[in-house]
């Protein structure tokens, strides 16, 4: 703490002094800048001495404490607006005034940081630009304490790029992060520096590349990829048993008031068959024996039609619990010619016993059977159906395991069409959740960057009755944090994103925002930010970004570094390849 009781007690150098306050408002004051204001920049002990230019911090000298402010607004009086003319002659002193924006108080004794404004300056207070390692050292150390083990360094505050943004894992990632701005904005950039800096930390996280343009990760990263690898990654699958029936329903689509529950009734059918093939228990085994010889257990498929209702019966409740688990196994390739199979009358002659073959039903279920048969032997959906290479979910147990730091999943060869690519990372934020929930990130905390997370967050599955909510991910943002699993979305679109997911995100990081609608979302979501800074968003240059959240208590504008391994972000080349 010593290099910060420096940069308090040297913060209001007599030799940064811009000018002084003439006029206060509730959450904003204007300054009499002096003629500096109005040139160029100048140099004090070597570095850039500010000048109270649009963009830029300033501090107003207020007794016992420091406010932190910024200018968002420079002009001159309407007789000085010619004074700055260029001219062969003399020029001629002008007094600018700034309108600055309060957006923190800092104790001069404590060195305690708190967003807002304890105590307002008052007419005549001095203003002083800040020494330029003093920013960063507040958003590093504006609490008490020693400095932090760990931090990441993410670039410089833009404009001083002597100051450092140094930031605590805790502060970046304890309340989980959204990573937010237009295309071409460095979005992709900030990812690949925060997995560096994580991987540097030694820290776990898992990266779901959705376009597949990190594969530059390169050692940084184990890759991975579902379905055939663009890259040279390890192909793996994602096992069937990973889906729940709410996925089913979404890649099967059934319709209408009869093949939403045939497709049930065949699901538990099927779950039964393999839960009777392969049990030692002797009152299953006595359940078994009865549907054997009954002819309705035949090749891991039940056949009610004209067959005995009590046994039957006896399996449902039986093992009732059991086949309404949500991934409950069962073999899909029979799935079919099971929904075929419901298709009988459910009472029949003599009573007691299922009835004849229901024709109106099989009629209205061949769609869904076409469907099923389409999506299993499709080799769009082979993630699924295709076991080549390691079980996904395996590799995720190794990885927590293991010694490396990032493990990158590529979905760049899951298609989609049938609702894969929501359904794929749904599976896996729920595969995350209930690994959390078992504590098994208690030991070593887990951050999951998704990327392109508008098309996997607030999305619904499915038509009519059979329409299903895709939340693995909204529930991680409800509950993952109490149990170490916090995620880093990033997106291009935020107004696409649920409110409420988006009022969870501890801190955000806001490259470039050009959609009026976009700036509204991360201003309601952002209870700290100012109005200057949402003003700033469209102006941002690539690489730049506002770093606002509950853990910082000011919005800071940091020049984000370029990453060791850049994404492969690149558009078509037409210089080259046209002509």
């Amino acid at each position: 703490m010593s290099g910060h009781r420096t940069a308090r007690e040297d913060a209001l150098d007599p030799n940064r002094r811009i000018g002084s306050v003439c006029a206060v408002f509730p959450s904003r004051l204007h300054i009499n800048l002096g003629d500096g204001a109005a040139r160029s920049r100048t140099l004090l002990y070597g570095a850039p001495l500010g000048t109270g230019q649009v963009g830029e911090f300033v501090l107003i000298d207020c007794d016992q404490h420091i406010v932190l402010g910024r200018v968002n607004t420079v002009r001159l009086l309407e007789r000085e607006r010619l004074a700055i003319n260029p001219s062969l002659g003399e020029q001629t002193a002008v007094d600018p005034i700034g309108e600055i924006d309060l957006l923190a108080t800092l104790n001069r004794v404590t060195g305690k940081l708190v967003p807002g404004v304890e105590n307002h300056p008052r007419l005549g207070s001095l203003v002083y630009a800040p020494a330029p390692r003093f920013i960063s050292q507040l958003v590093a150390h504006h609490q008490e304490g020693d400095a932090p083990r760990v931090a990441l360094d993410l670039g410089a505050a833009s404009g001083i790029p002597d100051a450092r943004v140094k930031v605590t894992p805790e502060r970046m990632f304890g309340r989980h992060c959204a990573i937010l701005g237009a295309t071409g904005g460095g979005k992709s950039f900030t990812i690949a520096k925060l997995v560096e800096e994580t991987s540097k930390a030694k820290g776990k996280a898992i990266l779901i590349d959705a376009t597949g343009e990190f594969y530059t990760l390169g050692s940084h990263a184990e890759h991975v990829s579902l379905g055939q690898p663009l890259h040279g990654e390890s192909e793996v699958h994602l096992p069937f048993s990973a889906l729940e029936e709410q996925d089913l329903y979404g890649l099967f689509q059934p319709s209408g008031k009869v093949q939403g529950p045939k497709l049930r009734e065949a699901i538990y059918s099927l779950r039964i068959a393999h839960i009777l093939n392969s049990t030692t228990d002797p009152s299953l085994k006595a359940i078994r024996d009865e549907l054997v010889s009954a002819r309705m257990l035949r090749d891991g498929l039940i056949v009610k039609e004209n067959g005995p209702r009590a046994p039957f019966e006896s399996a449902m409740s039986a093992l009732r619990h059991q086949i309404e688990a949500p991934n409950a196994e069962f073999d899909i390739t029979l799935l079919a010619t099971q929904v075929s199979n419901e298709c009988c009358y459910a009472t029949g002659r003599p009573a007691g016993y299922f009835g004849g073959h229901e024709d109106s039903g099989d009629a209205w279920c061949s769609p869904l059977v076409a469907r099923i048969n389409a999506v299993r032997s499709g080799a769009e959906l082979r993630v699924f159906f295709d076991l080549t290479g390691d079980s996904l979910l395996d590799r995720i147990d190794r990885f927590l395991d293991g010694s490396a730091s990032t493990l990158r999943i590529s979905l760049a060869s899951v298609p989609y069409g049938f609702n894969a690519r929501e359904i794929v990372a749904n599976a896996l934020g729920r595969r995350l959740l209930s690994l959390a929930r078992q504590g098994r990130f208690k030991t070593k905390p887990l951050i999951v960057f998704l990327d392109e997370a508008h098309n996997f967050l607030n999305r619904y599955i499915g038509t009519d009755d059979a329409m299903v909510k895709l939340d693995a991910f909204d529930q991680i943002a409800k509950e993952g944090r109490k149990h170490w699993l916090t995620i880093a979305l990033a997106t291009q679109r935020p107004r696409d994103l649920p409110e409420g997911v988006l009022s969870q995100m501890g801190t955000m990081v806001v490259h470039r925002l050009i959609n009026h609608r976009d700036r509204e979302v991360v201003e309601r979501a952002s209870g700290d930010i100012d109005r200057a800074s949402v003003a700033f968003l469209p102006t941002l240059a690539p690489g730049q970004a506002a770093m606002i959240g509950v853990d910082f208590p000011f919005p800071l504008t940091v020049s984000i570094d370029r990453p060791a391994t850049p994404p492969d972000s690149a558009g078509p080349d037409y210089q080259t390849h046209w002509l």
